[in-house]
């Protein structure tokens, strides 16, 4: 974790020195990509920590996990966000994760002096995060990402590395509550341009004896510097291999306030998770639609 730390904050220096403009397709990570099932601080599910690099972690019986994502908003102009992730916990305790995302606009249109299309202009962002977590003391976990994130707006490119952080505190002596937060996209100095983002997320097993037979309640945050923040509770059933989860978000962009909704149900068999997930109330693109895959092996 340290080695990963220190290449990353010896990073930020030089992207934001060599980089004078904010990157393309930032706000395409507003998009809450592989954690429409989850919020986002505490999102386990496809794993690899994405969204904040403590819940990389994985149990102490388990070696290597494996997910993908996949997210689409249909519309006129569609957003389409993709994510591949891997885990692989050491005997040390710590586990390093692996992801890759890609998001992009389709439906772009080119036009001159007139309606006719001359193709479409692209508009698209990666990112490659790799990340380290452990449990530091119990009940507390830890974890830290760099990221690399490209973007492209028609002919306009940019890359920049960023450093993030994250803790999940877990298994509480009360109602065995969990509390999370995290950066999103930060370097340094480079915050008017980059917005990044800040995650919180809690919540408390309300009934129910174990992990794999509980309700829970919980409230999640989150906060784009210069963007959306939006707020809500949600909550979380599970019975055996079954579970369903839903949230409800007011979200704030400027002076205009909406509100979202999401839903979604996941199956756990065996060693596979299968998880689908919709959010509604998106303004201009319809409902989004979350399809997550991961695997387990222990």
């Amino acid at each position: 974790m340290r080695r990963v730390l220190v290449g990353g904050l010896a990073a930020l220096p030089w992207s934001s020195v060599g980089r004078a403009q904010g990157v393309p397709a930032r706000d395409l990570w507003e998009f809450p990509l592989g954690a429409l099932f989850e919020p986002p601080a505490l999102a386990v599910e496809p794993g690899a920590g994405l969204w904040n690099p403590a819940t990389t972690a994985l149990a102490s019986d388990a070696r290597f996990k494996f997910g993908v994502a996949s997210l689409s908003a249909g519309a006129a102009q569609s957003v389409d966000g993709q994510l591949l992730s891997g885990s692989w916990r050491r005997p040390s305790g710590v586990t390093w994760g692996l992801s890759v995302a890609r998001a992009a606009v389709a439906g772009l249109v080119r036009t001159d002096s007139d309606p006719q299309s001359l193709g479409d202009i692209p508009y698209a962002t990666t990112l490659v995060s790799l990340s380290a977590a452990r449990e530091v003391v119990p009940h507390l976990t830890a974890g830290v990402a760099v990221r690399w994130r490209h973007g492209r707006a028609d002919q306009v490119r940019g890359d920049a590395v960023a450093a993030d952080f994250g803790a999940v505190l877990h298994d509480l002596p009360f109602r065995h509550a969990r509390l999370a937060a995290s950066s999103f996209l930060w370097r340094p100095g480079r915050e008017i341009n980059d917005r990044p983002a800040v995650l919180l997320a809690a919540d408390f097993r309300v009934l129910g004896p174990s992990a794999t037979r509980e309700l829970r309640l919980g409230l999640a945050q989150q906060a784009v510097n210069r963007g959306a923040r939006e707020r809500g509770p949600f909550m979380s059933a599970r019975l055996d291999r079954l579970e369903a989860r839903a949230q409800y978000l007011r979200v704030s962009a400027g002076a205009r306030t909406i509100s979202r909704v999401r839903s979604g149900l996941a199956l756990h068999y065996a060693r596979y998770t299968v998880g689908v997930a919709r959010e509604e109330g998106l303004s201009g693109l319809g409902p989004v639609y979350q399809f997550t895959l991961s695997s387990l092996v222990r």
